[in-house]
């Protein structure tokens, strides 16, 4: 019991006192300008006071004071009063520039080169990487690996503090995530540097939890992500350096996923805008609605459920941190666990906005040559290729010297295969995925070829040329046959990606149909032209029920045409779009929903139409089968013209 003590009361002392000063910092707001006024960016309704990082600062130190003058002032740990003073003053300036924000909203690089002026004093301090890792560093790496990792933390919290009780919260949860840490590491006065800020937040956040009365501010968010960031450099994480650094980071995992998606997201608007140069370039560091909060609310959370889904993840990745600290075998392979499945959620779920803007810039920042210049460009990737997956193989995995005859084998006879395969001829954005799969199986034809002239030519192992043969065929065929799919990939994934970045003016459309006409324009749907239509797919309707809540061309099939006018209904349908022939009785009920739905209904179905003898439509929508055609007879495939066309 008495080893709980220190820690119980460092808690109580800073959770109290946040408690307590709270309602007199809110008092002070008017006075100081420190009032968040709500726009088009903001959550809130209302005028609110953003000075609450004032009374966090002053609690948190509050705790510190009795950590280091009080009864436990001589435990353990790396951060001694020496590193606190350290802590205290570099604490204090990014407080002063917090305040200096909130009252005149500074220009954002400003903030961060006085965010970087406070790391540079920390790392005077011996809050280093060097330190952190125990090993030595170039000092230039040192440096910016210290500035860095300040400057990220200090935005992870500053930029996620967008929410009722998001910062305050997930602060807490990190805090004492890391606080457990370096309890198991045997640091307790680290430990108890972070149990004052856990107080701190949890007694700010009884204020700040939705509907808040207060928020942090800029001098608050980045006073949490500071401390944080500074308490972690003095963790002596006893274990290899992929552990030591993963730890901290799982710690605070959220808040750093949230700052990484926002700067990725942030470069790619802008690349965006300038490949379109239509003079709308996003600021990195300026604000946006995309951040995982905002998110969590446009999937129909509320602010209360949104907070709390980001306290769930803050403590599952914590604990996965924990469970890191105390393990001592197999523990790479438990994070590597636990990042794929943090990436697999973050790419699923909440990337998607990121990832659209991404293959925007692909599609639109790629620009492919023509004729003798396209075949050119193609010929030299792919024998480099080929090339960088010869010396790869034989020159590092093998580590065996291989002749020019060698080398011309491994290049030539696999690129001959593929060359008369008409490889250059073809349009590969606009090919089908046969056609990739028999380019992939030429490429393993030529390397077969070659496998059989190295047995000849070579003076390698049988087992060292089956060896070869493998890694030799996957590494030329993610560059040659890779290279080709990624953009066909990246066409489909926009325009699939296309319904999670929809804004409130697009159309919400059903597609009526999940035949072959549906994946037709739902493939037509993936060009540009087509992606800038107000229109977001909902899904599809058909009456084959071995498709009902199946996903068709990565769109969910919702019901049958009895359910049609449900759906309509549950999902705020604007648009339908017939892509099938369907009977008239049917058209007819579909179409008596225009009005009481206020209903856009257009067709796209591609059908084969009677001509007359002067080759035109005589106009009769009758569908063949099969078996009525007369290959002695020529036809046209005409479209239906579509109803009020509109793109």
């Amino acid at each position: 019991m008495n080893f709980l003590i220190k820690y119980i009361v460092v808690f109580l002392i800073s959770l109290i006192t946040a408690w307590i000063l709270v309602p007199f910092v809110k008092k002070l707001a008017p006075a100081l300008k420190m009032v968040d006024e709500p726009d088009e960016r903001r959550i809130h309704k209302i005028p609110i006071p953003r000075c609450g990082g004032i009374a966090v600062f002053i609690a948190t130190h509050l705790g510190l004071l009795v950590v280091f003058f009080g009864p436990w002032q001589h435990l353990a740990g790396a951060t001694q009063v020496k590193d606190w003073l350290f802590i205290f003053s570099g604490s204090f300036a990014l407080l002063l520039i917090g305040i200096f924000d909130d009252m005149f909203d500074m220009k954002s690089w400003f903030k961060l080169l006085g965010q970087l002026a406070v790391a540079l004093l920390m790392f005077f301090g011996g809050f280093t990487f060097e330190a952190f890792l125990h090993m030595p560093l170039p000092w230039i790496v040192n440096l910016g690996a210290t500035l860095f990792w300040f400057a990220l933390l200090i935005n992870a919290f500053n930029l996620i503090d967008g929410m009722d009780g998001a910062c305050a919260g997930l602060g807490m949860i990190a805090s004492a995530g890391l606080a457990g840490m370096l309890l198991s590491l045997h640091q307790p006065t680290d430990a108890l540097v972070l149990i004052a800020l856990a107080g701190a937040c949890l007694g700010f956040l009884r204020y700040n939890f939705n509907p808040a009365s207060i928020f942090l501010g800029d001098c608050g968010s980045m006073f949490i992500g500071f401390l944080l960031a500074a308490v972690s450099l003095k963790a002596n994480v006893k274990q290899s350096m992929i552990v030591a650094l993963i730890v901290p980071l799982l710690a605070v995992g959220v808040p750093v996923f949230d700052v990484m998606l926002a700067v990725w997201r942030r470069l790619a608007r802008k690349l965006v805008s300038k490949l379109k140069d239509d003079g709308l370039a996003t600021k990195v560091f300026g604000p946006d609605l995309d951040h995982i909060h905002h998110k969590l609310m446009r999937s129909g959370m509320t602010q209360r459920k949104a907070a709390i889904a980001l306290y769930c993840a803050a403590i599952f990745v914590c604990l996965i941190a924990l469970g890191a600290t105390a393990m001592a075998d197999n523990r790479v392979a438990l994070f590597m666990i636990a990042m794929i499945v943090v990436l697999h959620v973050v790419v699923r779920k909440i990337a998607q906005v990121e990832l659209w803007t991404t293959t925007q810039v692909v599609l639109q920042g790629v620009r492919r040559p023509r004729g003798l210049v396209s075949m050119f460009v193609a010929i030299c990737w792919d024998v480099c290729c080929l090339l960088f997956a010869t010396y790869f193989v034989f020159g590092i995995v093998l580590s065996r010297a291989f002749s020019p005859l060698h080398l011309a084998v491994s290049v030539a006879i696999p690129f001959a295969t593929i060359y008369f395969y008409s490889i250059y001829k073809t349009v590969w954005t606009r090919s089908r995925s046969s056609q990739l799969l028999v380019l992939l199986l030429q490429l393993f034809a030529g390397e077969a070829l070659a496998y059989v002239a190295l047995l000849w030519a070579s003076d390698l192992s049988g087992n060292e040329l089956i060896i070869g043969l493998v890694l030799h065929t996957i590494i030329a065929a993610l560059g040659i046959v890779g290279i080709r799919a990624s953009f066909r990939i990246a066409r489909d994934l926009n325009a699939w990606l296309r319904s999670s970045v929809s804004s409130e003016n697009d159309l919400k459309t059903l597609i009526l149909g999940a035949g072959e006409n549906a994946i037709l324009y739902l493939r037509q749907a993936t060009f540009e032209d087509q992606q800038k239509a107000p229109r977001k797919v909902m899904g599809l309707i058909d009456d084959n029920p071995a498709l009902y809540q199946k996903i068709v061309y990565g769109f969910p099939v919702l019901g049958s045409f009895e359910e049609l006018e449900q759906v309509i209904a549950d999902q705020n349908i604007n648009e339908l779009i017939f892509t099938h022939y369907y009977s008239e009785e049917l058209r007819a009920s579909i179409l008596a929903l225009q009005e009481k739905y206020d209903l856009r209904i257009r067709d796209f179905v591609f059908m084969l139409r009677d001509l007359d003898e002067k080759g035109g439509s005589n106009g009769v929508l009758k569908p063949y089968s099969v078996s009525e055609l007369d290959p002695t007879k020529t036809v046209h495939i005409v479209p239906e013209q579509k109803k009020a066309a509109g793109e």
